[in-house]
């Protein structure tokens, strides 16, 4: 296999992901106007974190579902024009993002720690269920981020070996 054989299936995992983060967005969306048509305190208190995950939902996962596939033609093009150049390219944007995702993972993990802190030292139960939503959205940024980075891994893996 070569470059473009390994991008495509790369770029075609970021689409089949974005399109079932979107799916997930709309049963989300529906959870989210009932919670808003609710009384309960608790529920209503995890809707500002629940609309920061409908936007992550829908927002990066509609940018993997539509943005993604012209990656595929600018690689293709600077393939055509230069191989070398255009495999040494992807790793180093691939490495990069493999440092980033690394990274957030990390973030994301000391985050759900403090919200879940969060929860324990609030009395209320608007401020109890923000905790919660703030658990479920940096669950959510976890989840959607480990997903990414796993094939991401895999596709550096696959490049690598192109250049040894």
């Amino acid at each position: 296999m070569n470059l473009l054989d390994y991008t495509t299936t790369w770029i075609k995992g970021e689409v089949l992901q974005g399109k079932i983060m979107l799916a997930i967005g709309v049963i989300m969306l529906v959870g989210a106007i009932a919670i808003f048509r609710s009384d309960n305190t608790l529920l209503r208190g995890t809707l500002i974190p629940m609309g920061l995950i409908l936007l992550i939902l829908f927002g990066y996962g509609g940018f993997q579902t539509f943005n993604r596939p012209t990656h595929i033609k600018k690689v293709t093009e600077l393939f055509q024009e230069n191989p070398a150049q255009a495999v040494e390219q992807e790793i180093a944007k691939a490495e990069k993002d493999h440092r980033n995702y690394s990274t957030l993972e990390v973030v994301w993990v000391v985050l759900i720690v403090l919200a879940a802190i969060l929860y324990v030292f609030v009395s209320k139960d608007y401020f109890k269920g923000l905790s919660i939503g703030l658990v479920a959205l940096f669950l959510t940024t976890l989840t959607v981020d480990s997903i990414l980075h796993f094939r991401l891994k895999i596709y550096l893996e696959q490049l690598e070996k192109l250049i040894t």
